[in-house]
């Protein structure tokens, strides 16, 4: 880092850092687009916004704070598309506190300033959304789901580990029927502040339909599983959902037969012998990618749990060109450690075939557009100024951007 900056660091230390104006200047500008050359270049931030992005050199001619940004490179701040903040134990209110606080703030000193959270406990997400709003709290913007399963889904879940007595009755666990008023159920999921809906388990195809039609009716998106048992795969695409989550889980479209059963489809999916059929494979895919639906492939859980498919179908993905986006779905630790969207795009360079560029959009731009936020994931005018500053390039080695020597959120400089 260089003198004038880690002076900066020292002052700063982690907290709030507020410039109505400031002129990041001289870096090497990384957009979030793959398709954009980076440029030297100047950014002008005002009020939290990209005003202005200077590529001739000239300085505006007015009073502002000007950081020296020479030999370093600026990316959009990232995004993990898949966490699961909201599903501790809620009964122990002090201790989940303590430690949301520091995973979260772990999460924005590695370059994370947003989150999709894919179903949690809305009245926690919430709190957690308007403190780190309002600057009460340092940390990545919360996006969260509402999750809508049949009633049996919910009934397993109430047999097992989880004792919640009101899971498949709130407005963010919802027990779906087939006479369910889905109108209402949406817009009561929206009142709760989510997002999104994602449509998790336990739905026939008909539901799945109905419930995308209804939710993007009321200007919400749909957030899939990749398969929704007893539904398969091509019965999200058919819908229309904005994304399905989980590479390994389209494997399930080769099955035979209109409907899965959960236990007997995950059963033959171990046995010895399974195949991958990548004809069917390009055939869903390609589908995905005429209606524009994103692939959440979670490849680093993948991989933890020796589901090697999602890596060759996550590779399909980016050749057939469908957008990627970069979700977890891991734990995060609370302490100052490597966090798992690291290794996530890691994996998307190294064993997926996508370039440092193509990772950076999907963990930037897309994973933006995903959730619904056309105000981030670009450093281009009129986009939040959420942002990272590198002090070596990005498309050397990807892992420089979990090491930033700042990181900007809405314009104020956080460390």
């Amino acid at each position: 880092m260089k003198p004038c900056l880690l002076l900066l660091a020292l002052l700063l230390g982690f907290g709030h850092y507020t410039r109505a104006q400031l002129l990041l200047k001289d870096a090497t500008i990384i957009d979030g687009d793959a398709t954009v050359s980076p440029r030297k270049g100047s950014l002008l931030i005002r009020a939290g916004m990209i005003e202005k992005v200077i590529y001739d050199g000239t300085v505006p001619d007015e009073k502002l704070t000007v950081i020296d940004c020479t030999g370093q490179f600026i990316t959009p701040g990232l995004m993990d598309a898949h966490v699961h903040l909201g599903t501790l134990n809620m009964n122990d209110q002090k201790g989940i506190h303590l430690k949301t606080d520091s995973i979260l703030q772990n999460m924005l000193r590695h370059g994370i300033t947003s989150v999709r959270d894919m179903a949690g406990d809305a009245i926690f997400l919430a709190e957690y959304k308007r403190k780190i709003a309002t600057g009460q709290l340092a940390g990545p913007d919360i996006f969260y789901a509402a999750q809508f399963a049949g009633p049996g889904y919910f009934a397993m879940m109430q047999m097992g580990s989880r004792k919640d007595n009101d899971l498949g009755t709130t407005p963010w666990y919802r027990a779906i029927t087939p006479e369910a008023d889905l109108r209402l159920a949406i817009a009561e999921a929206k009142g709760a502040g989510a997002s999104g809906i994602k449509v998790y388990a336990d739905l026939t195809k008909k539901q799945i339909a109905a419930i995308t039609k209804a939710a993007h009716a009321q200007g919400i998106q749909v957030w899939s599983h990749g398969t929704v048992f007893p539904a398969k795969p091509a019965d999200g695409v058919a819908a229309g959902v904005n994304s399905l989550s989980h590479a390994a889980d389209l494997c399930f479209q080769q099955m035979k037969g209109d409907t899965l059963g959960f236990h007997e489809a995950w059963q033959q999916l171990y046995k010895k012998g399974f195949t991958l059929d990548t004809t069917v494979q390009v055939k869903l895919l390609q589908g995905m990618q005429q209606k524009g639906i994103f692939l959440d492939p979670t490849i680093f859980h993948a991989s933890n749990n020796k589901m090697w498919n999602a890596l060759t179908i996550t590779r399909i993905a980016h050749r057939v060109g469908v957008k990627v986006v970069t979700g977890t779905d891991w734990i995060y630790p609370e302490k100052n450690e490597a966090v798992p969207l690291q290794s996530e795009m890691e994996l998307l360079i190294s064993k997926c075939g996508f370039s440092a560029a193509e990772a950076i959009e999907s963990a930037t731009i897309n994973s933006a557009t995903v959730t619904g936020l056309h105000d981030r994931g670009l450093v281009r005018a009129g986009k939040r100024a959420d942002l990272l500053v590198t002090n070596a390039d990005p498309y050397t080695n990807i892992a420089t951007l979990f090491t930033p020597a700042m990181v900007i959120k809405r314009g104020k400089v956080l460390r």
